[in-house]
């Protein structure tokens, strides 16, 4: 199976369980967050059994970058909008560089939603760049990017 598809089934998987069975909008503030926790669990585990042991990827724990799958722009465009992390991994979003363009090597971290309460949509991918020849700042630093503008791909062994 294309890695590509592999890592978007496990998207769509991970967001309809969590929507469906592990979002508490009536849960209170710690009953919320258990239930965020637990899923935590299952997710690392459909990640493993969706993308990971097909690909014959080394075990990396789902959320930490995965250096063996890359993050390509799609061939039709050649920049894309990006927030970049102000820091290496912070919580920040804010640093000036706006837009991501070919010439950058990502590797995937994980998907990404602003609101871990509330319903997911992952459409949002959080990779880190690995390098950037025109931007060597950006170089380790965490940046989100739209799912619509990028392909997965195994990094050759």
């Amino acid at each position: 199976m294309q890695l590509n598809t592999a890592v978007n089934q496990f998207r769509l998987a991970s967001r309809e369980l969590f929507n469906h069975y592990f979002r508490a909008p009536d849960a209170n503030w710690d009953e919320a967050w258990g239930l965020v926790e637990r899923f935590r669990e299952i997710e690392e585990i459909l990640f493993q059994k969706l993308v990971a042991e097909p690909a014959a990827l080394k075990r990396v724990q789902y959320g930490n970058p995965q250096p063996e799958i890359l993050v390509l722009l799609r061939n039709e465009i050649d920049a894309a909008p990006m927030m970049l992390n102000r820091d290496v991994d912070s919580g920040y979003w804010d640093h000036p560089l706006s837009q991501i363009t070919k010439s950058a090597q990502m590797i995937f971290v994980s998907f990404f939603d602003w609101d871990q309460l509330g319903y997911r949509d992952n459409q949002l991918v959080r990779v880190q760049v690995i390098d950037w020849p025109e931007h060597s700042e950006a170089n380790g630093k965490h940046a989100l990017i739209e799912i619509q503008y990028i392909l997965f791909a195994q990094l050759a062994k």
